[in-house]
């Protein structure tokens, strides 16, 4: 699969067929079928690879390295509290949740982690999309 970045610069790469075909498939049905929809879908899943993999790093990329770094600490020394890591520094570990939200973070801070030690997050998945829902049956 090649991809044409402007009218003289071609990148060329393999990838497995089921991969191919699964891509092909995909970016069909979001782009069009038309000429173009394939180099369309693989510039998109560049951009974001370039964005996740070398983006600077955030205040809440720093945030997320530092929870990595004492979670296991924190199982081990005070399961059961609530953690509050803000700006890339563990900020506390406390009592209740209400405590916690209580904790003041210096102004403009625009992330916080705030979670139960020993308590694992159920996963969620970020579509990119919101959708909004309406009643049914209402008129």
């Amino acid at each position: 699969m090649s991809l044409l970045l402007s009218a003289t610069e071609l990148i060329k790469g393999s990838i497995s067929k089921e991969i191919e075909e699964i891509f092909r498939k995909r970016a069909m049905e979001k782009y069009g079928y038309s000429k173009g929809s394939v180099s369309k879908a693989l510039e998109a899943a560049i951009k974001l690879w370039l964005r996740h993999e070398y983006e600077p790093e955030d205040e809440e990329e720093l945030s997320n390295k530092t929870f990595e770094e004492v979670v296991s600490e924190l199982e081990a020394k005070s399961p059961g509290m609530y953690a509050v890591i803000a700006e890339g520094q563990l900020v506390g570990a406390y009592k209740s949740f209400e405590e916690a939200m209580k904790t003041n973070v210096r102004e403009g801070s625009s992330h916080r982690i705030i979670f139960k030690i020993g308590e694992k997050p159920k996963p969620r998945v970020r579509l990119g999309w919101r959708a909004e829902l309406k009643p049914v049956g209402a008129t």
